[in-house]
């Protein structure tokens, strides 16, 4: 289940509805206002002048005073956007957005207005971060190889929109922050079973391990006077922690980064509220909840949903559906296709043959111009998708291309030399 789908669950339950604010039957589709005064799997930040604080809830990224109040939607409903980050000058909240067919990191200024891109490419962007002098943005990306790589932590410089890798180990490095100094950015990795903080130094690229736990690591924070904040997993409790000490007691703290307010005092989420501490209120010591109230927009659907009755058991044979590609053979007796991942030949009128007939998944079957090959993408005995020819009189199949993206989609040249394709690359 999606954290929307447990938002709206929970929101069912502890929301005010202002049904009265819009007269209706309930046989139409009129609007109604959810009142939240909680969410789940939410992230905030304090502005730079310690009077705002930026939130996401549902999706979008909302504002309140840092005392607490009424919430204020900056961006639109839909597109996924999180965990947000001031600029050092307050002027933009950068946050990871899925707007474009992947996650990449976006920027806004603080009265929704202006909204626009910072990354681009087929790669998966997250958790940015802003550096203390403004000019550059640190966040955790698989670029890499086209099919899919490592993550890793990535510097974007503003001035010129170039980026650049920082960390290059053979694991999952993500959640950075930077040094007071900017000199250097600590993360959590997935080497040493995650249990640990790991620090990049940025001009020559060593790294070395600053923290370890007794769990799982997540979210680390660079307070301004040297302290590293990080959230650790472990027996069954979500805790912050600084220098091996538990600060939150049995709360149950959300794995994202706090957000520091001053050299000691930090702003984080826990059970579903917007909270303060200081660092010396240790071991459970007296946190301040901010309250707030943010007002969500639900359409009341004019019937109620009747779930379709599925058989997924059943071993009675039953009609084919999803036929991929039907191809007629150049002499116009034969049908090649492609469903349930296999290749089929069906002679017209008649009745279909698997022609792979594997474990893989074949699918984009092409004739060649004089009907004797059958060229393919299969996965088999590749880990992703891959040319192969099938010679009709022999009955073989062979491997024709070994790339490193999905070669799809094969069509023959009229003399049947070539093929020509498209690849996918897999993000």
């Amino acid at each position: 289940m999606s954290c929307r789908t447990l938002l709206l669950v929970f929101f069912s339950v502890v929301a005010a509805l202002s049904v009265a604010a819009h007269a209706g039957t309930p046989s139409e589709a009129a609007p109604i206002d959810v009142l939240v005064h909680e969410g789940t799997s939410m992230a905030v930040a304090v502005s730079p002048d310690g009077h705002t604080l930026a939130m996401d809830l549902q999706g979008s990224i909302w504002l309140l005073p840092a005392t607490g109040g009424l919430a204020t939607r900056i961006t639109d409903l839909f597109y996924d956007a999180r965990q947000p980050a001031w600029s050092p000058d307050g002027q933009w909240i950068t946050f990871f957005s899925y707007r474009d067919g992947g996650y990449h990191i976006w920027a806004v200024a603080p009265d929704g207005s202006h909204l626009h891109q910072l990354t681009w490419g087929p790669f998966d962007d997250r958790e940015p971060v802003w550096s203390h002098d403004g000019t550059q943005l640190a966040f955790s990306s698989d670029r890499g190889d086209p099919l899919g790589s490592h993550y890793h932590i990535w510097v974007l410089d503003i001035r010129s929109s170039q980026v650049r890798q920082v960390t290059k180990a053979s694991s999952e490095d993500f959640m950075p922050t930077w040094s007071p100094d900017d000199q250097e950015i600590a993360f959590v990795s997935t080497r040493e079973n995650g249990q640990s903080v790991w620090v990049v130094h940025l001009t020559d690229g060593t790294e070395r391990k600053v923290v370890s736990a007794s769990g799982r690591v997540d979210a680390p924070s660079w307070g301004p006077g040297g302290q590293l904040l990080y959230h650790v997993t472990a027996s069954g409790q979500s805790r912050f922690e600084a220098d091996g000490q538990g600060l939150t007691g049995s709360e149950n703290v959300f794995a994202f980064r706090a957000s520091w307010a001053g050299p000691t005092d930090f702003f984080y989420v826990s059970d579903g509220h917007i909270r303060k501490r200081a660092l010396r209120a240790l071991r459970g010591g007296d946190a301040q909840t901010i309250p707030f109230t943010a007002t969500l927009p639900v359409t009341r659907a004019h019937t109620a949903y009747v779930p379709r009755t599925r058989d997924f058991t059943s071993t009675a044979p039953r009609q084919v559906r999803g036929i991929v590609r039907p191809v007629l053979s150049p002499d116009g007796q034969q049908i090649a296709f492609a469903a349930v991942g296999d290749i089929y030949i069906m002679p017209v009128g008649g009745r279909p043959v698997n022609l792979t007939h594997d474990q893989a998944f074949d699918t984009d079957p092409a004739w060649s111009p004089d009907g004797t090959q059958l060229a393919y993408s299969s996965d088999k005995d590749n880990a992703h998708l891959q040319l192969w020819i099938h010679d009709m009189p022999s009955g073989r199949s062979r491997q024709v291309t070994h790339l490193p993206t999905q070669p799809q989609g094969a069509t023959w040249s009229p003399d049947g030399t070539r093929l020509a394709f498209f690849t996918v690359t897999g993000m």
